[in-house]
């Protein structure tokens, strides 16, 4: 059963890094370190969260104590989200007075048009009532144009 031809050799598995030698397990263990070495030095070389607000690459309640009610930080992907949140809030609210607005506007302009065709008697209203008037005073035929003709 070891000896089996499908098996893969010794060699194969070496190369996948499926078997690990001694070798293999110190070299992985050094690159490891290297770069833990590499990540502490790069992570003491950036800038303080104070430098970063500075340059506006953060927002203010990314600081310690300038957080949600004066406390600890805030991650700056929720700030960006509460952010958004307050912005649609804003919009909806201006839409809300914009419309309640403009249906004023146009509520009134409408009162205003049917106070001039009341007052100048035209309209789809005024006219079948001029008509049934002129109707039942007169009993004559009544034309195309609307005038009563005898």
């Amino acid at each position: 059963m070891l000896a089996s031809p499908s098996r893969p050799s010794l060699a194969d598995l070496i190369r996948r890094s499926i078997f690990m030698t001694n070798t293999t397990v110190v070299s992985r263990k050094l690159a490891r370190n290297l770069v833990s070495i590499r990540l502490s030095r790069r992570l003491a070389a950036r800038p303080s969260a104070e430098v970063l607000v500075e340059r506006c690459v953060l927002p203010p309640e990314c600081l310690p104590g300038k957080g949600i009610d004066g406390g600890g930080m805030v991650a700056p992907a929720l700030v960006a989200r509460k952010r958004a949140v307050e912005r649609e809030r804003v919009k909806d609210g201006l839409r809300r007075w914009i419309g309640n607005v403009w249906r004023g506007e146009v509520q009134h302009r409408e009162e205003d048009v049917k106070k001039l065709e009341e007052r100048v008697g035209i309209g789809r209203v005024w006219r079948l009532r001029r008509f049934w008037e002129r109707m039942g005073t007169s009993s004559g035929a009544v034309g195309v144009d609307g005038d009563v003709r005898h």
